[in-house]
């Protein structure tokens, strides 16, 4: 806390400029010898702006000094200015000078001279005074205000101690101290006594003047730091290590629901602790609980906390305030964030004054804490960092995210140079760089997946002996089929890349059965290399083999065999081996036991899994839920991960189709496929497949037909060339193709590509697979549209009967089977049959189905038409009128709608 002037008055002057005098004693302005009338505030911004003439003062000092540090919008100081110069006449915009978003300046030069004098305390203390029921104590020097509060540093008259004192004299400032105290107790009883927080010893609410007495907690940061040797006496991670105990005290306060609301250096008080220094958090007088009801949960009286004065209450410093608050929002753990990402940023360029102005990145010249400052303030809240203690994890990392992004650089380095070694064999060869390129990716991924979780020698040395195996295995085993890398035998084959893989496969346990978490390594990295190609059911076997070795070597509770067995989960899911799937994850999540419950590598791949394999179920809450939390796992442990950052925020994309969120589905996937972190040399031409895929179904559900095609075109484009023909994202994305050519009024069209669709999911996977099943679903409803019914009849019943042995009675794609299978029958004149079917289906399931909006409200036009072509005028008319005003409300494109309203009796037409 800073110390004002010592004494007992503080001047007061009369200032001269230009045709302008401002008497500062009398509060009187006067422009060419004539009084001008103005409002206290302008007034009082003018004194502030003439005591530092020719100084640009901060936006903050101007709201803290004229506004009492109260929040409030920036527009009520810049109308102060504007009356300012209004009331001096033609040279006013000249004589104050805008600085934006930094402050103002009064153009000098002014005179003054003294007019009278102002009384520091309006409480009647002074230095000398002993402490009102604390006579021990005498009154030192008078300290900064504290929410209009008078704050005083006393000594104890025989043994030296300094203690702080907070008076008030009653109403709003007084519920400021009861509220602090309040506070204080809840941190002390849930948290224990904490070093990093400032001591509430003892408070008089009884008798006038009532009081807070605190521990002295030393200078405040600010003040501290422009000592000596103060903040230039630390290096960078010396300046890290301070930041990281104070954001560590405001996580532990988060913790027990205390949002401090007031984050500032002047805040942050500095105590010698050893060899360093002990930062130490006060001023909780502005705080609010998260759980009120944790005080009478511990027995604590809500003193000056009213649910009412938590929630709206605070005195933040304007520059401190996160952007939504100015805005009139209530503070969440966020704005709190916000305050200590610019407290960082401060910190790290050496200032505890500067804003964080436009440019700002100039300024740190480390691109991690570049981008941790940018997660913190962002100003939307949506976007920045959702906790503290992510903050905290973030630069507790730095060292590893630092080695990690070396890495992965030096891996991207390397694959360029083997690609660059094989181009001259590219014509004749043209297998051998795919296939050095999809393993050594693979193997980066695989190095740097386990490097990020480990850095201790053990694990340098595994990772350098796996290093070692791998090249030799890939230039032996791989390319050279087990005759060598520079044998031109193997080459002469010609082989497919499947059958490197295939001869690659049958040498890892031969070569390494001594080594089996080598060999672990190299079944995983031939998996995921069958996976990328589109071999499932090899990259399957791979899995598994990689699975069995680490579990029998390190036991099912080790982390690398957890992450193995999530691994395989979204393999299975993929599959869809959903019984298979879902008993391995259960297992894995039993095995990772409380792992699960924390931010750890194990519970984000267990989070992914589960929502990889209740998606592919179309279970979409669950997926949606899994994903969000993966999600924020990832930004914590792998912020740099765009691939998999990608892989998530595509997830919940499709969630939010699925849940009728087009729009939002939309914006998720422009910002994957406009985002800076998702070019393809990030994340492969594939995930940007799949973003195109999303857009288009998302334009889809909003009947932007025409956008859609060309999306989903692209999509196709994409596909084809990263999976060739066959597939899955190929196939998807033609099936979304013709379905979009059948919105557009082009069914012959549509119908030629839904059979060709189910045609290469037949080859692909068998006609009992689900995605086989889906497909044979899609062409029935196509041959619906083609009118040819007894074929349409045929399909969507063989698929329905497959769908409920593959995902069970109650899933989305039966649903939707029994749907378009009531809607035939309906159209074949068996109306009994199509009221039976269609009454049992779930609205909600069969909404899930599909992106394309108001299913439920379809679901009922199509019940009220059965109705109506069964002679139940009256209630089929009922419902159908209901169901087109719903169809209409959701968004349903208007030809289905036109579909059904045909079928209103002419009277019941006009009535709409």
């Amino acid at each position: 806390m800073q110390p004002v002037e010592q004494g007992d008055e503080q001047p007061l002057y009369r200032y001269a400029f230009g045709n302008v005098e401002f008497d500062e004693a009398r509060g009187e302005l006067r422009v060419d010898g004539q009084s001008v009338e103005l409002e206290q505030r302008p007034l009082q911004v003018l004194a502030c702006l003439l005591r530092r003439a020719d100084e640009v003062v901060p936006r903050e000092e101007l709201f803290a000094t004229v506004w009492g540090a109260r929040p409030t919008v920036d527009n009520v100081l810049a109308n102060a200015v504007a009356k300012l110069r209004k009331a001096f006449g033609a040279d006013g915009h000249g004589r104050i000078v805008n600085l934006p978003r930094v402050g103002y300046r009064l153009r000098g030069p002014v005179e003054r001279t003294v007019s009278g004098r102002r009384l520091h305390s309006l409480l009647a203390l002074a230095a000398g005074q002993s402490v009102p029921g604390r006579e021990h104590f005498r009154l030192r020097e008078q300290l900064g205000p504290a929410r209009g509060n008078e704050v005083w540093l006393a000594r104890h008259d025989k043994t030296g101690e300094l203690r702080v004192y907070k008076f008030s004299a009653d109403g709003e400032r007084l519920a400021a101290l009861k509220r602090e105290a309040t506070i204080h107790r809840l941190l002390r009883e849930s948290l224990g006594g904490r070093d990093d927080f400032v001591r509430v010893i003892d408070w008089n609410f009884a008798t006038a003047p009532f009081y807070l007495e605190c521990e002295y907690g030393g200078d405040d940061l600010a003040r501290w730091a422009a000592g000596s040797p103060g903040l230039a006496g630390l290096d960078l991670s010396q300046r890290l290590h301070l930041f990281l105990q104070i954001a560590d005290a405001i996580a532990a306060a988060h913790g027990v629901g205390v949002l401090h609301k007031d984050i500032k250096p002047a805040n942050v008080l500095m105590r010698p602790a050893g060899d360093g220094w002990q930062p130490r958090l006060a001023d909780f007088g502005a705080s609010r609980l998260l759980q009120p009801e944790r005080l009478q949960e511990l027995g604590i009286t809500a003193l000056g906390l009213t649910l009412t004065q938590a929630a709206g209450d605070s005195n933040a410093t304007p520059l401190y305030l996160a952007p939504e608050l100015l805005a009139g929002q209530p503070p969440t753990v966020q704005s709190d964030v916000y305050a200590l990402g610019l407290m960082l940023y401060q910190l790290v360029v050496g200032d505890l004054r500067r804003p964080l102005a436009p440019g700002w990145e100039a300024d740190v010249d480390d691109e991690l804490l570049c981008e941790d400052i940018a997660a913190a303030t962002d100003g939307a809240p949506a976007r920045r960092l959702r906790s503290v203690a992510e903050l905290c994890a973030r630069l507790r990392r730095r060292e590893a995210r630092q080695v990690e992004r070396s890495r992965l650089r030096e891996a991207e380095a390397r694959a360029h140079r083997a690609e660059q070694r094989l181009q001259r064999s590219r014509a004749r060869r043209p297998w051998i760089v795919a296939a050095a390129l999809l393993l050594l990716v693979g193997l980066a991924t695989s190095l740097w997946q386990f490097q990020r979780a480990r850095v201790a020698r053990d694990e340098a040395q595994r990772q350098a002996a796996l290093a070692t195996a791998t090249n030799q295995f890939l230039n032996e085993d791989l390319l050279g089929a087990g005759i060598g890398g520079d044998s031109p035998a193997w080459y002469e084959k010609n082989p497919r890349l499947g059958d490197i893989l295939d001869a690659a496969a049958t040498r890892v346990d031969q070569r390494f059965g001594k080594a089996p978490l080598l060999a672990a390594d190299l079944h995983q990295t031939l998996g995921r290399a069958y996976r990328s190609t589109g071999d499932y059911r090899k990259a399957l076997d791979q899995l598994l083999a990689a699975a069995g070795l680490l579990r029998h070597k390190l036991g099912r509770a080790d982390e690398r065999s957890l992450l193995a067995e999530y691994e395989l989960v979204v393999m299975q899911a993929h599959m869809s081996q959903f019984k298979q799937a879902t008993t391995r994850l259960d297992e894995a999540d039993a095995a990772a036991g409380v792992r699960r419950q924390a931010v750890s590598e194990v519970s984000l791949r267990s989070h992914l899994a589960r929502g990889d394999l209740a998606y592919q179920q179309l279970q979409v809450q669950v997926a949606l839920d899994n994903y969000r939390a993966a999600l924020t796992m990832q930004k914590i442990l792998h912020p740099d991960d765009a691939l998999m950052s990608a892989h998530l925020l595509l997830g919940i994309a499709g969630c939010q189709l699925r849940l009728d969120r087009a729009g939002e589905a939309e914006r998720i996937a422009r910002e994957v496929l406009g985002g800076p972190a998702y070019t393809q040399q990030r994340v492969g031409r594939a995930v940007l497949a799949l973003a195109h895929s999303r857009l288009g179904d998302a334009l889809r559900a909003q009947g932007r037909h025409a956008e859609a095609i060309a999306a989903t075109q692209r999509a196709l484009a994409d596909y084809e060339a990263t999976q060739g023909p066959s597939g899955q994202g190929t196939i998807t994305a033609l099936s979304s193709l013709g379905y979009l050519y059948s919105l557009s009024g082009d069914d012959a069209r549509a119908l030629v590509v839904q059979r060709d669709v189910y045609r290469r999911a037949l080859a692909r996977w068998g006609a009992r697979h689900q995605y086989t099943l889906v497909e044979q679903l899609n062409l029935g409803s196509q041959e619906q549209e083609a009118g040819d019914l007894p074929a349409a009849l045929a399909d969507l019943r063989a698929a329905e009967d497959g769908l409920v042995a593959v995902s069970g009675e109650r899933s989305p794609t039966v649903q939707a089977a029994r749907v378009a299978r009531a809607d035939v029958l309906s159209q074949l004149g068996r109306q009994a049959e199509a009221l039976a079917l269609i009454e049992h289906v779930d609205p909600a399931a069969y909404q899930a189905s599909t992106a394309d909006p108001g299913r439920a409200s379809v679901l009922g036009a199509l019940h009220a038409q059965i109705l109506l072509r069964m002679g139940r005028r009256a209630e089929g008319t009922a419902r159908m009128q209901q169901a087109l005003r719903e169809m209409s409300a959701a968004g349903v494109a208007e030809e289905e709608i036109a579909r059904y309203r045909k079928d209103l009796p002419e009277n019941a037409v006009a009535a709409q």
